[in-house]
């Protein structure tokens, strides 16, 4: 299947295992570094808040003692101040690595897309010639990813679990959509 918009670039993210190994990676630096101590004594402060105010959780079943709970401290942007205190967010080198395997796979997709229609007709489009897709086809042509906004392109961000503040700068993202046009 073709990549032609931000959200299927992100299923094929998930599906490579880049996704899942990333969380895997982010968890582990969370779990052992200094912001979980912080992070776990604000939950046990909220709890106790919680417990002490309402006297009732005491006599309640567990579960629905435990849904009151989570829902008292989704209250608080406690998750939200942990995740954006993760030093790896920010280091360069793992923005690097995700554009790494978001370029890869965009250049296999590519270069199945070109297995598929490995000729170019001299009558189509531009963005279709980049691509190697005939307009004569009895198939309708594949667009290519260069025309996608940057607003699609930071909901992509998003879906992977990142914020607008993790995705390239303008100039960057415009160089990358430019290169992800280029034929492999």
């Amino acid at each position: 299947m073709a990549i032609i918009n931000p959200t299927q670039l992100v299923d094929e993210f998930k599906k490579s295992g880049e996704f899942d190994r990333l969380r895997r990676e982010l968890l582990s630096q969370f779990r052992n570094g200094e912001g979980i101590a912080s992070f776990m004594a604000r939950v046990e402060d909220i709890t106790r808040q919680k417990l002490a105010s309402d006297q009732k959780l005491q006599y309640m079943p567990d579960a629905a003692a435990s849904r009151e709970l989570m829902q008292e401290l989704d209250r608080y942007p406690i998750v939200e101040r942990a995740v954006a205190d993760v030093a790896m967010l920010s280091d360069p080198v793992f923005a690097t690595g995700i554009r790494d395997s978001v370029k890869k796979i965009l250049s296999e997709d590519r270069k199945v897309t070109s297995e598929i229609a490995p000729q170019t007709d001299a009558n189509a489009p531009d963005v279709f010639r980049k691509v190697g897709c005939q307009t004569s086809n009895q198939s309708p042509p594949i667009p290519a990813v260069e025309g996608e906004s940057r607003r699609e392109g930071m909901d992509a961000v998003r879906a992977v679990g990142g914020t607008a503040e993790h995705a390239p700068p303008a100039h960057e993202q415009e160089e990358m959509d430019a290169n992800a046009a280029l034929p492999p």
